[in-house]
This record gives C-alpha cells, sequence and structure tokens, in this order.
C-alpha cells in the first residue's frame, strides 16, 4: 500500500513519546514493503531546513498555535490556518494518490488536513492516542455571553469542529481512552483497541533483572506537571530515608515542565534525606541507558493517563515497576505479578512499596522477570505495527465495498 500519514509532529521534533512511536510505525511499514509520504507541520524547521528523519517527509502544515504557549481555542486563526492545511494536503493527496490516508494526532494542526483527507475520497483511518480530538468538538450553548459566542462561531465557521467529519476507521490505545472519548462526545464507538508497542531491541534487559543496589536508585521519567504527582515520589523517598537501617534512596527525575511545578519539586527535594538529581529532558536514544542503571521505576500520575509507554521501556529493561493504575497502563499492570500498584497521592503506600523492592531481592527478581515476559509476548512493535496493518488494509477494503454497494443501488 502507499499510506499518506499525517501528523501534526514527527522525529526528530516531538513533545512525547507518542510522536516518537508514530516515526518507529512509519519505519516499520517501511521495512514490510509499504511506500510511506509523511505530511507533518512546519515545527521545529530552521529557514527551511529539513532533516532528522530519512523517508519522504513533507514539512508544509502550520500549527494555528505554536507548542509551548498556552493552549487557547482561537477560533479565527483556526479557521483561517485550516484553510491553508485544507489546500496543502489536498494538492499532496492528488499528486501522491495514496490507497489509504492515516491521521494521528492533529493537536493545534487544525482539521483541515482531516476534511481533506475525507473530501479526497480515499479511505481515511485514524489513531487516537490522548483525548485531544474532543478539543475539536462544537462549543455548548450558553447565555453567557463567550459561551454563545463560541457557540455561534462553531456552527458559522465551517470545518473548524467535528461536526461534518466521519471518524468510522479509528483506533484507540486503550480501552480507557476509548470510552472517554465517547463519554465526552467523540463518536468512537466503532474503534479498535490496539495496545501500542515498543522497540524491544532498544530497551534490552539488563544483566541482573530486578536488582536492587544501596543505595537504591530510583527513576521517574516523564514531563513535569502536578498531575504526574513527582511530589509523591519525592515525598516517599524522604520517608524512606528517615527510616532506620535503610541507606536513602537516590531518585533520578528526567524530564521537564513548567517552572512553578519545577521550583516547588526542588523545593521539596530539598526538604528530606533523600538525594534527588533533576536531569531535565533527555534524547530518547538514551533512556534505555538509563532504565538499565536504576533500581526501580516509580509512576505517580494521579490523573488518567491514555497508555503507559514508559511503563513497558522500563519492564523491558528490567527494571521493577511501582505505579498508579488509573490510566491505561492499568489494562496490562498487574499488582505483585509484573508490578506493585499504589493509590495516587498516597506517598506513605508507595514508600512502603520501594522499601518492599529494597528488602526483597526475590519479590524485585520475580516482578522484573514476569514484567519483561509480558512485553516480549504482548508489546512488541512488530506486534503493534502487524495489527496496525491489519486494520489499514481492511479500511481499504471496507471502503472499497462501500463504494461497490452504492454503485449498485
Amino acid at each position: 500500500m502507499k499510506i499518506l500519514v499525517i501528523s501534526n509532529l514527527f522525529p526528530p521534533h516531538y513533545l512525547g513519546g507518542y510522536e516518537i512511536t508514530c516515526g518507529q510505525v512509519c519505519r516499520e511499514l517501511e521495512r514490510r514493503g509499504h511506500r510511506v509520504v509523511v505530511l507533518t507541520s512546519t515545527h521545529g524547521l530552521i529557514q527551511g531546513a529539513i532533516g532528522g528523519h530519512p523517508g519522504d517527509v513533507r514539512r508544509v502544515l502550520k500549527l494555528y498555535l505554536p507548542f509551548g504557549r498556552p493552549a487557547k481555542l482561537m477560533r479565527a486563526r483556526r479557521w483561517w490556518v485550516g484553510r491553508e492545511n485544507y489546500r496543502a494536503t489536498m494538492d499532496l493527496i492528488l499528486r501522491e494518490r495514496p490507497d489509504v490516508i492515516f491521521v494521528w494526532s492533529l493537536l493545534r494542526l487544525t482539521l483541515g488536513p482531516a476534511y481533506a483527507a475525507q473530501d479526497s475520497g480515499v479511505p481515511v483511518a485514524y489513531s487516537f492516542n490522548d483525548e485531544y480530538i474532543a478539543g475539536y468538538l462544537p462549543a455548548r450553548f450558553g447565555l453567557a455571553l463567550r459561551a454563545f459566542s463560541r457557540h455561534v462561531a462553531d456552527r458559522v465557521l465551517p470545518n473548524i469542529t467535528l461536526r461534518g467529519l466521519t471518524l468510522r476507521n479509528a483506533t484507540c490505545i486503550s480501552r480507557l481512552l476509548k470510552g472517554n472519548l465517547i463519554a465526552r462526545g467523540v463518536p468512537v464507538e466503532d474503534a479498535r483497541v490496539i495496545y501500542h508497542g515498543i522497540l524491544l531491541d532498544d530497551f534490552p534487559a539488563k544483566p541482573e533483572l530486578g536488582g536492587v543496589r544501596m543505595p537504591a536508585r530510583v527513576l521517574y521519567v516523564g514531563q513535569l506537571h502536578a498531575y504526574k504527582g513527582v511530589h509523591t515520589l519525592i515525598e516517599a523517598a524522604h520517608m524512606v530515608s528517615s527510616w532506620n537501617g535503610t541507606p536513602a534512596p537516590r531518585v533520578s527525575v528526567v524530564g521537564d515542565g513548567p517552572d512553578a511545578y519545577r521550583r516547588q519539586l526542588h523545593e521539596k527535594a530539598a526538604q528530606g534525606g533523600a538525594r534527588v538529581d533533576f536531569v531535565g529532558k533527555v534524547a530518547h536514544a538514551e533512556l534505555a541507558r538509563i532504565y538499565r542503571e536504576h533500581d526501580i521505576f516509580v509512576f505517580p500520575s494521579t490523573w488518567q493517563e491514555p497508555f503507559g509507554l514508559t511503563h513497558l521501556e522500563a519492564m523491558a529493561s528490567g527494571t521493577p515497576v511501582i505505579s498508579t493504575a488509573g490510566g491505561g497502563h492499568g489494562e496490562f499492570l498487574r499488582d505483585g505479578e509484573n508490578a506493585l500498584i499504589f493509590e495516587k497521592e498516597n506517598a506513605e503506600q508507595l514508600a512502603g512499596h520501594i522499601l518492599r523492592l529494597i528488602r526483597d531481592r526475590d519479590l524485585s527478581r520475580r516482578l522484573a522477570i514476569r514484567a519483561r515476559a509480558v512485553v516480549e509476548r504482548e508489546f512488541s512493535l512488530e506486534r503493534y505495527v502487524a495489527d496496525l496493518e491489519a486494520f489499514l488494509q481492511e479500511t481499504v477494503g471496507d471502503e472499497a465495498r462501500n463504494i461497490r454497494k452504492g454503485l449498485a443501488v
């Protein structure tokens, strides 16, 4: 198949793991014999320079608001930028004539590319990795001036909301995400749940799975926002350091976020005996080494994460996982089998789990071995892309059958 992939960002430019996964999926599809053309935004380009990823990547679309600036709906600008993105997308579709169009994130990209894809008559499939698409739902009616004006704008300005968009062929990365989107009014009742996968070769298991040194090295990887719960991890580490007979753990915080929350974390780190190192954002290629250098991976998020790529990376690396389970990662984590689960914001329970892994080497090793086996069996990139490939082929076949039915009527 010739596949046109549309994404707001594409490596080497990314916000997190999902854009990186998009790049990996494209490479794997090409390895399987498909022709992949990527259409993405100009984000990150300097004087028109293009580079950083092999393959056919067209960086011509526009974001209506750059990343790094606070999110705003900006309806008039979305309409204007959406028109330009519609034309650019339609031009590329007419030139390339793909067999299927595979839409990833449209966050800040507008719905222009999606409407162009739909209007082209080419089969269209969507991959939903978070709830961003709900931000394009029409505003509800309200008597307040701002609510009323938004309601009117969403019905006057064309193609800035989901009202005219068909999402018949879609995948979601977890049952939780699918349910949340449906609850918010996004019509994805027929979406297929396809769990993400990771490149196992990029995350080899360390020689001693589940080994814990003294002092224990504890790791967090992710963005630094209050809803990620990193403050709970620091509190728990200080608790462990205050208990007799236990060397103070060393905590590494990998990631970046707003200044205010980072300052809060630095202040909390200075209030106890645990050593906390703020590493900042690192290249994705460095993460495998970082996972293997640590004894315990903690994910203390307080919100419903759509999935858990960092969990899979740590599990593949042989680093035991302690995590909350309110998100999509709760669909593959099993307490006491491949991870230890704690309640969000419960620093005392988290501290107890850290201490268990420090003192019970057999438990740590069992969790790590089972976790690695789960990733190998169910969450490889090859399995993920095979499922996506089948989904795209079915999308093409379904659309062809629909066309034949229409001609027969």
